[in-house]
């Protein structure tokens, strides 16, 4: 498909807009490490995606069509984490360390922790995950934009103020009233 000029320019300026916080947090979404470039590939993606299913979008606000870029770029990082934790295992049972192995790079003391982590543990991390966007998706729009706005796209209140037309003291109240709830949402859940 051939976008028009305005679609171009739509899409041009959807990536001027949008296009840093989705690199924050496609980076955020990866984890760590995460090989050298992977986000911006992600990014990249997202919006080649957006273009080339543009007829399929053009009559949704830029607001709707940052949601989808969100999710897209959400879907995209977990795939990519996904397929760098297929990668093939080695061969040998035991790894040299120390003095044995003088070209292996120092290991990262937060990636041995997760590989140490029994397969309890992860199960109960990933149900935990799965929790909490359950009760975030539960939130009432309001708290949720900000929250998100806040955490995921790491804007200032500042910024959330501007874009939503509110001050930034409501900003700063539903931050705090989305941070309450959820808390008390987990409470419950853990204490029933």
């Amino acid at each position: 498909m051939t976008l028009s000029e305005e679609g171009r320019n739509r899409v041009l300026s959807l990536w001027q807009e949008y296009c840093a916080a989705l690199l924050r947090y496609a980076k955020k979404e990866l984890g760590q490490p995460a090989p050298y470039g992977e986000a911006e590939d992600i990014v990249s993606d997202a919006f080649e995606r957006l273009m080339i299913h543009y007829e399929r979008y053009e009559n949704l606000t830029d607001e709707q069509i940052k949601s989808l870029l969100i999710r897209t770029v959400r879907n995209l990082s977990v795939d990519a984490y996904r397929r760098r934790k297929r990668l093939p295992v080695p061969l040998s049972v035991s790894e040299p360390d120390g003095d044995d192995a003088p070209d292996s790079p120092p290991r990262n003391p937060e990636r041995q922790q997760l590989e140490e982590r029994t397969p309890e543990e992860v199960v109960v991390s990933e149900d935990n995950i799965r929790r909490m966007k359950a009760m975030i998706r539960s939130l009432t729009p309001a708290l949720r934009d900000v929250l998100e706005m806040r955490l995921i796209e790491e804007r200032t209140n500042r910024e959330i103020a501007e874009e939503l037309g509110i001050p930034e003291s409501v900003v700063r109240q539903r931050f705090s009233r989305a941070r309450k709830t959820l808390k008390a949402k987990w409470e419950e859940e853990e204490h029933g």
